[in-house]
């Protein structure tokens, strides 16, 4: 009888070290989303390049937006937040590939909302 105190003993022991948290940042190397010094050149620039060029640039842009250039994503950066900002599944949605990352959407909603300026 005097076993299954200390069986219980060291099972609650092991229950309660064996529980923790671990820093998702210090496993897995990424980084939280660093939204205090977004730029144009760093954030913006390619993440335009990279999800909206593929349609939105030269003379047969969809939609007749062209956003190669600084100013043209200046001129729509309301809209653009907006759409990129839609929910999964809506037809306005952009990119159509599907969301960009919270981080992605935090760093273009800082940008415009610092002004859009062009750093």
């Amino acid at each position: 009888m005097r076993i299954a105190p200390i069986l219980a003993l060291i099972i609650a022991i092991a229950a309660e070290s064996s529980c923790y948290y671990d820093n998702v940042e210090e496993l897995y190397g990424t980084s939280p989303c660093d939204v205090t010094a977004v730029s144009w050149t760093a954030d913006i620039q390619p993440m335009i390049q990279q999800n909206c060029l593929g349609c939105h640039s030269g003379a047969g842009a969809s939609a007749g937006l062209d956003l190669s250039t600084y100013m043209s994503v200046k001129t729509h950066s309301s809209s653009i937040v907006n759409r990129m900002n839609k929910p999964n599944g809506d037809p306005l949605m952009m990119p159509p590939s599907g969301p960009l990352s919270n981080c992605t959407l935090n760093q273009m909603d800082a940008w415009v909302a610092a002004g859009t300026p062009e750093n």
